[in-house]
């Protein structure tokens, strides 16, 4: 368990997120200044806004107080800004290390940073405790998994859009062909069909039969001569018939 006696002043937790949202520093962790990424950032943060104080400030560090056994909180109120971390082991003479004293120069310097980040809070030496240094982060739960692999599948499926011009388009060109091909000769044979039904009511009405009126007004009608030679053949067979039969 790591035990600091740091130089410098606490900078409050809000403080710390209301200048990380105005300074949209995304790869800030508010709540733990000591991770690589967000020590990186904020140093990056502070060359660009104080220069001057930084130059003086070679040694700059964020070091937190944490507790492992006190799962209630879930962060500390403040962090520290350090311009001297000095690891306590065994223990330690703080007249000493108050002894050796602070530049003028980066005394300067930390008083403006600090009117800069925290206005009011007191600069001077602090022991700090850190239980787990590189705070042990959990795995993430099985149930955000599956809702991340859930995200992956739905992004790869093809939408319903997409399915259904698939289904719309024939695979194969030779297929679209085949069909148009199929459709006009079905076409075709309809119309052979119709016309074949049709001539033959024509020829029926062309032809009438024996029994039609249509027959007997057409057939020729004999003359008055030809009348009279058929009335004298018959009545010559009627007699005929008649001596026969005596």
């Amino acid at each position: 368990m790591p035990t600091w006696l740091v130089y410098g002043f606490r900078w409050p937790r809000r403080a710390i997120n209301i200048h990380v949202i105005l300074h949209n520093l995304e790869d800030c962790a508010v709540g733990w200044l000591m991770a690589p990424d967000t020590s990186a950032e904020l140093m990056d943060n502070f060359q660009t806004l104080y220069p001057d104080q930084i130059k003086s400030l070679p040694d700059l560090q964020f070091i937190e107080q944490y507790d492992p056994d006190d799962e209630a909180t879930s962060e500390q109120p403040y962090a520290y800004v350090c311009e001297q971390i000095h690891e306590i082991r065994l223990g330690a003479d703080v007249d000493d290390f108050k002894n050796r004293g602070i530049p003028s120069e980066s005394w300067n310097a930390l008083v403006g940073l600090r009117n800069e980040l925290a206005p009011g809070e007191k600069i001077g030496w602090y022991i700090v405790v850190n239980g787990d240094v590189e705070r042990w982060v959990p795995p993430v739960d099985d149930e955000e998994k599956e809702a991340e692999e859930m995200e992956s599948n739905a992004s790869s499926q093809p939408t319903v859009i997409e399915m259904e011009n698939s289904r719309a388009k024939p695979e194969h060109v030779g297929d679209q062909e085949e069909v148009k091909k199929g459709g006009f000769k079905k076409w075709l044979g309809k119309v052979k069909k119709v016309r074949s039904f049709r001539d033959l009511k024509s020829d029926l009405a062309v032809r009438p039969s024996k029994a039609s009126p249509l027959a007997a007004e057409d057939q020729p009608v004999p003359s008055p001569k030809r009348v009279a030679e058929l009335q004298d053949d018959k009545s010559d067979i009627a007699k005929s018939t008649k001596h026969t039969s005596i």
